[in-house]
């Protein structure tokens, strides 16, 4: 890794940090985990890739570890998000990805929490990608959907609209309810179990989006 990549990650952190930290944040349905942490006191955050931002500014410090792709882009995703207190594993579904499973699995075996976007790291946008499934089947942790919606932002022209915070907005963060993947899953279970993370990812996205908006 080249000094340039990590002085770009480190100034890329610092920034988010001093943008995160005019935002109005405001967490909902956080009794949810709580509750759900009763059962599985390590969990894995799923959300989709276009509402990332906000939720690397609301989770940071925390060690959750996240997946970052091996290409370039990804490496520097991986040590900015490092720069904000967060693990990353490197791999992607095309490329790493069984090692990349092994090693999270690995990590919630030693009691941290995981965060994967679901629709990354190229799309298509809102669809739920499988590999989430497999780690909660193999290890018996919650899935938990989340997302964050911004009452005012930027939204990029990329495949997944992704969406910039503009300072000093209200920032809302919102957990859904767990799902949990027994380790007999079958392969049409699973794609039940897809459907219905896809389905409470995109429910709770629309609903956070309207209430920060009139909230």
């Amino acid at each position: 890794m080249s000094l340039r990549l990590r002085m770009t990650a480190f100034l890329g952190a610092c920034l988010i940090r001093l943008w995160g930290r005019t935002w109005r944040i405001r967490f909902i349905d956080e009794d949810v985990l709580e509750q759900a942490r009763k059962v599985s006191p390590a969990v894995i955050y799923t959300f989709w890739h276009g509402r990332l931002l906000a939720l690397a500014y609301s989770y940071r410090s925390q060690s959750v570890h996240v997946l970052a792709s091996e290409h370039r882009d990804g490496e520097l995703m991986g040590q900015t998000i490092r720069f904000l207190g967060f693990g990353h594993v490197r791999g992607s579904s095309s490329r790493g990805g069984a090692r990349a499973i092994r090693q999270l699995v690995d990590k919630l075996r030693q009691g941290f929490d995981l965060g994967i976007s679901v629709d990354g790291p190229k799309g298509p946008k809102h669809v739920f990608k499988s590999g989430s499934l497999e780690i909660a089947k193999l290890t018996g942790c919650a899935l938990i959907p989340i997302t964050a919606s911004s009452k005012r932002h930027w939204a990029l022209s990329s495949w997944d609209s992704f969406q910039l915070p503009k300072p000093f907005t209200k920032v809302f963060v919102r957990v859904g309810e767990p799902v949990f993947v027994s380790s007999d899953a079958t392969p049409e279970v699973l794609e039940e179990k897809r459907l219905q993370v896809e389905r409470v990812l995109r429910a709770i996205t629309e609903s956070n989006d309207a209430a920060v908006s009139t909230g």
